[in-house]
């Protein structure tokens, strides 16, 4: 056994097994654990084809050797191993060819195959010209006019916030869509993100901290309420930082406004953005179309990038909460002795400075917040001397799904 993989297993068997193990990993999404199941589909109807060499008894280290895995692609290339048939038969999707090549690079890890296979290559990437700075800077410049406008919808204010984050961070639509209200620095100063190489397992996962421009932070400021309102009809805790505004079907269920934006559904609302922009600055001098993807804008972005722990150190963790909790409570005193306003901005200075080292390492949002409440510091003035974002307060309430830390009250 390898995971949750029996190697005895035969051709069809084997492979479906494999897709399994794959979609149990932590690291792969619903939309990948779909594409492995299809690739493992595709490749046990090529068994049954007079074509293929090999059939339903063949074994996992002959069912990936170059020459069969090669007349599986060959086979699924031409159409002949779809459930339906296609519209135009002759036409074969670049896309769909690398989606089968790292689909069956996944599956020979969950077979643990790794070093006993030779498998094709996975292409480059095509080179997609990136968006050059000029027109990105506009870009950015014309989303914040859209979203100024008198009677800005929400989906305007979210893609604005969308829109400058990828600018400044040069974030996948994955990347966004793992985001929850916790990865906003409290004065929402900067991001953190979790990366991952695509195709890579969670071992590969590294984290950064990036900083977000003004821009940024004044689209966060007017998205955040937002959210909070599309989120009326979400029960119970609730976290995630970009949600959809529409009520929506999933896997035949209905789901309200406000649940998690899906990295598919995020890249939809940006075309849709980006093809209202092209249309509004059509005619302007030197206005270029920009691209409906994504992809191109986030590869024109070369951010600065501080790396994070994936999970804080114990040891860490329990020292800076000290030291939120000692400048906490310093502040505190200042506050109620009414010392020299130099003192007291010194005192702020520090707190501020711990309240967003602490954040760094992983110290939560709601953890620091009780801290502070616990030094005496729980009126909203306070905690913006503090350093916290009132809107980010009110985001991380409605995450917890019942309110600030206990003690804290407004």
């Amino acid at each position: 056994m390898t995971g949750g993989v029996d190697r005895y297993l035969l051709g069809r068997d084997l492979l479906v097994s494999a897709a399994a193990e794959v979609a149990r990993w932590p690291s792969t999404g619903k939309s990948r654990a779909r594409q492995v199941s299809w690739v493992a589909g595709e490749y046990g109807r090529a068994l049954e084809r007079p074509e293929h060499p090999l059939g339903e008894d063949a074994t996992g280290e002959e069912l990936f050797l170059r020459e069969h895995v090669d007349k599986y692609l060959e086979l699924a290339g031409t159409g002949a191993l779809r459930l339906r048939t296609a519209r135009d038969p002759k036409k074969n999707s670049e896309s769909s060819a690398k989606i089968r090549l790292e689909a069956l690079h996944l599956l020979v890890r969950a077979l643990g195959f790794e070093d006993a296979v030779d498998l094709p290559p996975q292409p480059d990437p095509p080179n997609k010209e990136p968006v050059a700075e000029r027109p990105r800077a506009l870009l950015r410049e014309q989303l914040r006019q859209l979203a100024d406008a008198p009677g800005a919808t929400p989906g305007r204010i979210r893609m604005l916030a969308i829109g400058a984050t990828v600018s400044d961070t040069g974030a996948r639509a994955g990347e966004l869509c793992a985001c929850t209200v916790g990865d906003l620095s409290p004065a929402l100063e900067e991001l953190r993100v979790v990366r991952r190489r695509q195709g890579g397992g969670e071992a590969e996962a590294h984290t950064e901290l990036l900083a977000l421009s003004g821009l940024s932070r004044n689209a966060l400021r007017r998205w955040l309420p937002e959210r909070r309102a599309l989120m009326a009809r979400v029960g119970g805790t609730a976290t995630a930082l970009w949600v959809s505004l529409h009520g929506n079907h999933r896997d035949g269920q209905l789901l309200p406004a406000g649940t998690p934006l899906q990295p598919r559904g995020l890249a939809r609302a940006w075309t849709r953005a980006v093809v209202e922009t092209n249309h509004t600055m059509a005619g302007e001098p030197g206005w270029e179309p920009l691209p409906t993807r994504m992809e191109q804008l986030r590869r024109g972005v070369d951010p600065e990038a501080v790396g994070a722990p994936m999970r804080p150190h114990p040891g860490k963790y329990a020292e800076l909460l000290d030291l939120v909790s000692e400048r906490a409570a310093a502040l505190s005193a200042l506050r109620g002795a009414r010392e020299g306003d130099s003192v007291e901005r010194a005192a702020r200075r520090a707190l501020r400075e711990a309240v967003r080292g602490a954040w760094g390492e992983g110290v939560e949002h709601e953890v620091q917040l009780a801290v502070l409440a616990a030094a005496g510091l729980t009126e909203s003035a306070s905690l913006a001397a503090a350093g916290w974002e009132p809107a980010l307060l009110e985001a991380v309430d409605r995450a917890q799904g019942w309110g600030r830390a206990p003690g804290a009250a407004d």
